[in-house]
Formats: C-alpha cells, sequence, structure tokens
C-alpha cells in the first residue's frame, strides 16, 4: 500500500526537484564561466566574486518575503511565477554585453530563484506525509548538493563545447532549459496555502534585505583592495567600510524591530517564536556553514584548475566526478543512519569532509602532480562527509516545523544557504583573489582549504547542539 502511494506522490513532486537542483546550479554553472567570463568582457579577478555574488545577495533577500507569498497566495503559483522569471532572466544574464548588465542580470536572476525556492520544502511539508515526506526531503537535499556540484561539470562541458567567448554564455543558457522544463512541470504540482499564514512585515524585509546586501557587497569589495596598501585606493576602501558599517547598522536596527514586533504581537519578517526554536536556528547556522565552504571550495577549485594548471573547462568540471558520485552515494543512505544514530552523523560527516581537505591542503602545499589524480583521493572523503552534513540537516529541521509556518522555514533554511554562498565566496574566494597575487597559486588554495578546515570543525561543534533534539 505505502509503495502504491509512494509512485502516486512521486510524479507530482519531480519538477520541486528540478528546481532544488537548479537553486544551486545557478550559481555554480557560473562559478566554472568565471575565466570565460573574464575573457569576452574583460572583467578583473577581483569584480568576479561581484558576479557570483550578486546572486546570492538577492535570492537570500528575497526568500523568507516570497515564502511568505506562497503561504498567502498559493505555493504552486509562486513557483510557477518563479520557474518562469528564472527562464527569462537567464537568457538576460547570457546575452549581457557588459559587466553591469551583467551583475543585474545576475541580481534578478537571483529575484526570480527567491519566488521558486521557499515554495519546495513548504510544498513537500504540506502535501506529503509519513514516509513520502521522508523521502522527499532526503531527495531535495540531494538535488540541493548535486546542483553544487553539477554545475560545475555540465557547466564546465558546455563551455568547453564553444570557443571561449561563447561558452560562458551557452552555459548560462542551460538554465533556460532546466527552468522550462521545471516550469513545464508545475502542471503536475498540487496546489497549497497555509491555513493560518503569518502576515507581512514589509519594514522588517527591507531591513534584512539591505543588511544582507551591504554585508555580501562590502565584503566582495574588500577582494578589490590593495592588501598591502589599501589606502592606495581610498575610495574603494571607504566604500567598503560604508557598506560593512551600514550592515551592522542594518542588523542592529532588524533586533530591535523584530523584538518590538514580537512584544506588540504584529507580524514580523523572522518571527522569534520560530527561530529561536532550537533546531530551527542552529539549523539556519549549519546551512549557511555548509553553503559556506560548499560554495568557495567549487569557485576556488574552478580558478585554480583553469587559470593555475590551464586545464579546459571540461577538464575541471570532470575531475569533480567522484566527489559527485560520493557525495550522491552517502546521500542516499544518510536518511538511514539518521534514524539509526541522530544527528551525530552530522558531526561523522563534519569530521570526514576535515579529514580529506586536510590531506588536500598537503597535497596543495606539496605541490604534487598530477593534481588531478592525487585530488580524486580526497574527494571521496570531502563528498562522503558532504553527504552526511547536508541530507539530515534539512530532515531534522523540518521535523520539528509545523505545516502553517513550513513556507517561512523553507525560507529561512534556503535564506541561510544562499547568505552562506554569497559570504563563502566574499570571504574565502575573495582571499584566495587576493592571495594569487602574492603566493604561488597552489600555495595559495593551500591557505583556503585550511580555512574551510576550521570552518568543518565549527560545523561539527555546532552540529552537537543538536544531540537529544532530534525528533523521530
Amino acid at each position: 500500500m505505502q509503495f502504491m502511494e509512494a509512485q502516486a506522490l512521486s510524479p507530482r513532486i519531480w519538477p520541486l526537484y528540478i528546481a532544488t537542483f537548479l537553486s544551486t546550479y545557478i550559481f555554480a554553472v557560473a562559478n566554472i564561466s568565471v575565466p570565460g567570463m573574464q575573457a569576452a568582457l574583460d572583467i578583473p579577478g577581483s569584480r568576479t566574486t561581484l558576479v557570483i555574488g550578486a546572486y546570492s545577495v538577492s535570492f537570500a533577500a528575497g526568500l523568507i518575503i516570497c515564502g511568505r507569498l506562497g503561504d498567502n497566495f498559493g505555493r504552486r503559483r509562486l513557483f510557477r511565477i518563479g520557474t518562469l522569471s528564472i527562464l527569462v532572466t537567464s537568457v538576460l544574464t547570457a546575452l549581457a554585453p557588459t559587466l553591469g548588465f551583467l551583475v543585474l542580470g545576475r541580481l534578478l536572476q537571483g529575484c526570480a530563484a527567491a519566488l521558486t525556492t521557499p515554495q519546495i520544502l513548504s510544498s513537500i511539508q504540506a502535501t506529503l506525509r509519513g514516509r513520502a515526506r521522508i523521502r522527499a526531503i532526503s531527495g531535495y537535499s540531494i538535488f540541493a548538493g548535486v546542483g553544487t556540484i553539477g554545475g560545475n561539470i555540465v557547466g564546465g562541458t558546455i563551455n568547453s563545447m564553444f570557443p571561449v567567448e561563447y561558452g560562458w554564455r551557452a552555459s548560462l543558457l542551460s538554465i533556460a532549459v532546466i527552468a522550462a522544463i521545471a516550469w513545464a512541470g508545475t502542471g503536475y504540482l498540487a496546489e497549497s496555502k497555509s491555513n493560518a499564514p503569518e502576515g507581512f512585515d514589509f519594514p522588517g524585509s527591507g531591513l534584512v534585505a539591505a543588511s544582507l546586501l551591504c554585508l555580501i557587497t562590502g565584503l566582495t569589495n574588500a577582494s578589490a583592495l590593495d592588501p598591502i596598501n589599501p589606502l592606495r585606493t581610498p575610495g574603494m576602501l571607504a566604500m567598503t567600510l560604508g557598506l560593512l558599517l551600514a550592515s551592522a547598522v542594518g542588523f542592529f536596527l532588524l533586533a530591535r524591530h523584530l523584538l518590538n514586533r514580537e512584544l506588540s504581537k504584529l507580524p514580523s519578517v523572522l518571527p522569534l517564536h520560530v527561530i529561536t526554536e532550537p533546531a530551527v536556528r542552529v539549523g539556519m547556522v549549519l546551512a549557511a556553514l555548509f553553503f559556506l565552504m560548499l560554495s568557495s571550495f567549487m569557485y576556488n577549485y574552478a580558478i585554480l584548475t583553469q587559470q593555475g594548471f590551464g586545464w579546459n573547462p571540461l577538464a575541471s568540471g570532470l575531475s569533480l566526478l567522484v566527489l559527485a558520485a560520493s557525495f550522491v552515494l552517502v546521500s542516499t543512505f544518510a536518511t538511514r543512519l539518521l534514524a539509526a544514530f541522530g544527528p551525530r552523523v552530522l558531526i561523522v560527516g563534519a569530521v570526514f569532509q576535515a579529514t580529506g581537505l586536510s590531506v588536500l591542503a598537503v597535497f596543495a602545499f606539496a605541490d604534487l602532480q598530477p593534481f588531478i589524480l592525487w585530488f580524486q583521493l580526497t574527494a571521496v572523503l570531502i563528498g562522503g562527509g558532504q553527504g552526511l552534513m547536508f541530507g539530515p540537516l534539512i530532515s531534522v529541521v523540518m521535523n520539528h516545523v509545523p505545516n502553517r509556518v513550513a513556507g517561512l522555514t523553507g525560507g529561512l533554511i534556503a535564506t541561510a544557504q544562499q547568505a552562506g554562498m554569497g559570504i563563502g565566496v566574499a570571504t574565502l574566494s575573495s582571499m584566495f583573489t587576493v592571495l594569487i597575487a602574492l603566493l604561488p597559486v597552489h600555495t595559495a588554495f593551500g591557505l583556503v582549504v585550511c580555512a574551510s578546515i576550521v570552518c568543518s570543525l565549527a560545523f561539527a561543534a555546532v552540529a552537537s547542539r543538536l544531540l537529544g533534539q532530534h525528533a523521530e
């Protein structure tokens, strides 16, 4: 009976899986296309992180309110509008004639993804029950991770099929093709709304958007400064400091605003009764940490292999196949391991990743060649660790969430995920951009990998707070 139920439900959720893959694929395919963008549009290395981060900025800023829109006006309706918008904005970015138009297109693309993504988890939460829901959440985790890794592989393949000035454009057009498939599948989705939706908090939403925008843009701008003599570009230094200061002020005002809304019992963009739930709060931190590491690693790896080692995009992307296979294989078993061992699997995953990264750092510092062979030895641990880190995380959080705020929680997790992506590129990837101007590329890569090791250990420490909170 359960098997027949799963068979009946599966056709109705496959567009959600495609959109989940798409949300991270958009980010990753731009990563692997950076060298082509630089060559075609004459973009300085310090500005490429702005192209990548622009998507995450607008994506993260719009997720929460878009999750609320889905709760109020229909998740299928918002999903349909969002996937169509991704299609349109992907064509615009692929045709961008200048850096300015490309950044603008990426910002709009992030807004389109923000309409789509929070509807995924909330639709799963609202329309599926029992084992079907558990399997669907596990599928969400797998497709989100595969989108990041697959974007590098597929994007690298497409880039290599065309001359350098056109390969990146073709890669960005592949986003439109996938979005079209997701949009075409919306007829299979059931419409759902919240029975008791939270109201809107437009001032709070504005503060969230402005604060994240200033933070990620400020951190990205920092990579354009001369690390030896930052005063050499006083205008850029002033802009960077001004953006970071504005972000700090924005987050301070946001905290006061949230407290006032809670005391006044008014709708809040980040209801304290939801974000103070231990599983939700810790889950947001873990999602941000995980994607901070993943996004920056993929960006830095693309730069290392293509600009540092002179590989073509195809070789760069295909070299990640072992890592991708390890991630998918382990992710398929992660839900069972979670049921047996609880959140401990998150800690084990973080330790596996930290171990793989530690060995990779040693290989990088020693400049062992051929790098592609030595990297595969670490890819099994890194990919497997990532599969244990992200898959169970979503299940732990969503099992604590009532249906009436499913859209909000989906928005919160996705916001943390995208904020982590943007901050990862703005910090660790910007750090790599600065270091390769001062050090050999393999040494610079080893140093940023060490920073990721620290983040992995931080992930394990935060995940330990979930012990005893796992809902069976």
